[in-house]
């Protein structure tokens, strides 16, 4: 049996077993669960009754495993000073594993950072830095790639995390019939290119999704904290931040310049490897189009489309 085949046949989650998984640990008669539309490998629910709020994060029985490594890795971040939610309820061994934890006040960084002041937000890029200079207090991993934990790290080299996600990329536009297969020409020859850079990372801990999302804060600007922090990347930090550029460029929300005071943060440089990964995010942006990740399917957008093909070339040097 495949897995996707083995995944299918599982039990899913939905609103009304998160309701009832608050209704028995937490014991609120009537509360209501609503799932939040974002998340891409567990099932998150934001469940309220009055004025008390909780998340729930179930996963699937096959993702039990997965859901533990990442309450483990949470009980190593916070002491170190990552600012993550309080775990309330740990339900991991039950059929369908979850999580019950407090909600942080606010929302995600990305429905508010267009209204907030350049000090606001030179504020919330530095408490974004801060965490993830907590997060490299754990020292440098074994290993290269995603894992919740540094031996589990797949790769040998930060090159070849970097190709993988290159190369993913490639198959996804070539499943999804969205774009030109060729389209990813530009960024495999910068790879290429930076191959002999790449390789000299070491595999330094970060988190990698802290990004427009999963940062939260409220309406005024005030910094709450980090969500969804499943597993780690080990190698180069200026990943998220090239990540979070990409995104800024693709989809809005706020300015650019944001990233800046991140990067100064921790001293890291803004040279060409940096924009050859905007370069590379952009390009698993496209990938992304026609994908559907856990149930939460964003319909394909041909004016994202057209922006990321224009941006690609920006970014590549292929274009005014």
């Amino acid at each position: 049996m495949s897995r996707q085949t083995s995944l299918d046949a599982e039990p899913i989650p939905t609103e009304a077993i998160a309701a009832s998984i608050v209704r028995e640990r937490l014991g609120w008669r009537e509360p209501n669960a609503r799932r939040f539309t974002t998340g891409l490998a567990f099932f998150v629910y934001d469940v309220t009754q009055g004025a008390d709020n909780v998340v729930v994060r179930i996963g699937r029985p096959s993702q039990a495993r997965a859901l533990v490594e990442s309450l483990a890795l949470w009980r190593r971040l916070a002491p170190l000073g990552v600012p993550l939610p309080q775990v309330i309820a740990d339900g991991t061994p039950d059929p369908l594993p979850y999580v019950i934890m407090a909600r942080l006040p606010g929302t995600d960084l990305g429905h508010v950072m267009s209204s907030l002041a350049p000090t606001r937000l030179t504020a919330i890029a530095h408490a974004v830095a801060d965490a993830q200079r907590a997060t490299s207090r754990l020292g440098p991993g074994t290993g290269f790639g995603f894992a919740a934990r540094s031996e589990a790290a797949p790769h040998r080299s930060w090159g070849d995390v970097v190709t993988a996600s290159i190369d993913r990329s490639v198959r996804r536009i070539v499943a999804n019939g969205l774009f030109p297969a060729n389209v990813a020409d530009g960024v495999v020859q910068r790879l290429a290119t930076h191959r002999a850079a790449l390789d000299t990372m070491p595999p330094l801990p970060f988190l990698h999704d802290t990004t427009t999302k999963n940062v939260i804060v409220t309406a005024a600007g005030d910094f709450s904290g980090i969500v969804d922090v499943d597993d780690l990347c080990f190698g180069d930090p200026r990943y998220t931040v090239a990540l979070t550029k990409a995104a800024l460029l693709a989809f809005g929300g706020g300015p650019l310049d944001y990233v800046q005071p991140w990067l100064q943060r921790l001293q890291l440089g803004d040279d060409d490897v940096f924009a050859f990964y905007v370069a590379l995010f952009l390009l698993d942006f496209m990938s992304e189009q026609g994908m559907v990740f856990n149930g939460n399917p964003p319909p394909p957008d041909p004016v994202i489309q057209q922006r990321l093909v224009r941006l690609l070339a920006q970014a590549l040097g292929q274009a005014p």
